[in-house]
């Protein structure tokens, strides 16, 4: 009697051309089964952005955060239709609670006033 070892096999590169060519403009859902399995393998394989504290605004238990782009926006949950947006102005003024989430990097969040020392 033989005993087979199971081996865990490396994960196998995708071929390029296997890969969706607009991900973020491709729902997973409307992806066909090999479509979706070279999405996973290279997302598996993607380079991770580095996470960092960033400050967050939280009005009535709602989350806003950073605008990626746009100085001094803060985003709420939702889609682009459906979502509230506000200046740092605004939440301040209307009592919002500043805390920080580890997010990804926002380029002008250094100019929040004291938002480290919370």
């Amino acid at each position: 009697m033989t005993s087979k070892k199971l081996v865990k096999e490396a994960p196998k590169e995708a071929p390029k051309e296997a890969l969706p060519k607009k991900v973020a403009g491709k729902d997973i859902r409307d992806m066909t089964p090999d479509e979706y399995k070279a999405f996973k393998l290279w997302l598996a394989n993607e380079e991770k952005a580095e996470r960092i504290q960033q400050p967050v605004f939280f009005l009535r238990g709602v989350p806003y955060l950073p605008n990626y782009g746009k100085k001094h926006i803060w985003v709420g949950p939702g889609n682009e239709q459906n979502r509230k947006t506000y200046t740092t102005t605004e939440l301040i003024e209307v009592g919002a609670r500043l805390e920080t989430m580890m997010l990804w990097k926002r380029s002008w969040t250094e100019e929040v006033k004291e938002w480290k020392a919370r």
